[in-house]
């Protein structure tokens, strides 16, 4: 296959722009004591659960010898643990210890302040216009062009109240036979939400990818100490790319930061996937209740995480 080489030439340039910029021309990740390899591996044992070291050679593409000398050296450091497996005893399950945990978020902190400082002087439509190219080029470059795990979470703006509250009510109704009253409660709860809002207690999020909103969720508050979380939703499509937990994260981490002792959420008990969500982030179901609302007989379930 012929490629012009001004093509190549341009590509090569941005490569090393980019790199350079980022830092990956230093031997050590973000100057730290890790190298990129090894930070990357710490980073897939803390954003995936129960991996095996067969996993980690597939999905970062490393030789599986070098892959062993990292994972011997983490384990010496007392950064990993080893369980066996409960489905095939001749394997191993890799999961960081709590010291691991740690060095995760430390390396976390450090990236996520030298990301800020690289876009710091955008605008915030610049800021959406920068991901929404990382979007088209990770989907281009990818083997599965429809498919990218890329998106940006940002806060709300005009117009967003209204497409979160339509895409409740088409999701739920394409989804699970919900009428046009389910539209209502969550017109009334977004329109009040929007009245009263409190920037210092409140807040919602939206998710895109490639300049789509793809997601949302928000913190509502309740009383002085307790916040709720409402109208967390992801698009179909987008669906198991991470989306929902990231929302979770932040919307947790805004409760715990603007002082709630408590976060409660209702949920509906056949929405497994949320629940799974839920507690995984340690919410624990409190209270059930079954009414017949939107069309459908359903059965409510609240959910309350203890922040302090």
């Amino acid at each position: 296959m012929s490629v012009k080489l001004d093509f190549v030439k341009r590509i090569r340039t941005f490569n090393r722009f980019y790199t350079l910029k980022i830092g990956l021309i230093t031997k050590r990740f973000l100057e730290s004591k890790y190298s990129l390899v090894q930070a990357r591996v710490l980073f897939e044992l803390k954003d995936v659960s129960n991996l095996y070291a067969k996993d980690l050679v597939e999905k970062l593409n490393l030789d599986p010898t070098y892959l062993s000398k990292i994972l011997k050296q983490f384990e010496t450091k007392n950064l990993i643990k080893k369980k066996i497996s409960k489905e095939d005893s001749r394997k191993q399950i890799l999961t960081l210890t709590r010291k691991g945990e740690d060095e995760y978020s430390r390396l976390r902190e450090i990236s996520n302040i030298q990301i800020a400082s690289l876009v710091k002087n955008l605008t915030d439509e610049e800021k959406r216009s920068l991901v929404s190219s990382m979007g088209n080029i990770e989907k281009l470059l990818s083997c599965n062009k429809d498919k990218s795990d890329l998106f940006y979470i940002r806060s709300h703006r005009p117009g967003d109240i209204g497409f979160v509250i339509h895409r409740h009510g088409v999701l739920y109704a394409d989804e699970y036979g919900f009428n046009e009253r389910f539209d209502a409660y969550v017109a009334k709860g977004m329109a009040h939400f929007i009245n009263t809002y409190n920037p210092e207690k409140e807040h919602l999020w939206l998710a895109e990818t490639n300049s789509k909103i793809v997601g949302s969720v928000a913190i509502v508050q309740r009383n002085d100490d307790t916040a709720q979380l409402r109208w967390l939703i992801v698009e179909p499509a987008e669906r198991g790319k991470k989306i929902g937990k990231r929302l979770v994260h932040e919307a947790v981490r805004f409760a715990r930061q603007n002082g709630y002792k408590k976060i409660i959420l209702w949920t509906i008990d056949f929405l497994q996937a949320a629940r799974k969500l839920y507690s995984n982030e340690n919410f624990v179901l409190t209270e059930k209740k079954t009414s017949e609302i939107w069309g459908r007989v359903l059965t409510e379930e609240k959910w309350e995480l203890m922040l302090r």
